[in-house]
């Protein structure tokens, strides 16, 4: 990531403090982790917003390719319709891998 992309979670940290980054954090994860569970059971119409809220969220965290992901699903969903479980699963995998190098930030 570039200098700019850091900006939104160091102003956030400034901004909150250290201790409220983390439990915001942590809502986000349990969050994300409960709306992309079964998200290919959903239709289109939920899919789409819930891809939406979590693109705008991940900015937050600086979370770049969960974030270019949650972009790419919520455009497939308004061309082509509803995403299968193999483009959700896609997505909770770049999820936790995100999820893992966020841990790693808001440690240091």
């Amino acid at each position: 990531m570039d200098k700019q992309e850091n900006l939104n979670m160091s102003e956030y940290r400034r901004i909150f403090g250290s201790s409220k980054m983390q439990k915001l954090w942590q809502e986000f994860i349990s969050e994300a982790q409960n709306y992309l569970q079964n998200i290919e059971d959903e239709d289109a119409e939920k899919q789409q917003i819930c891809f939406h809220n979590l693109r705008a969220y991940a900015l937050v965290f600086d979370m770049t390719d969960f974030m270019r992901v949650c972009t790419e699903m919520e455009e497939n969903i308004i061309e082509f319709g509803a995403i299968s479980h193999l483009e959700a699963q896609n997505v909770r995998n770049i999820l936790q891998k995100s999820i893992l190098e966020v841990e790693q930030k808001l440690a240091g």
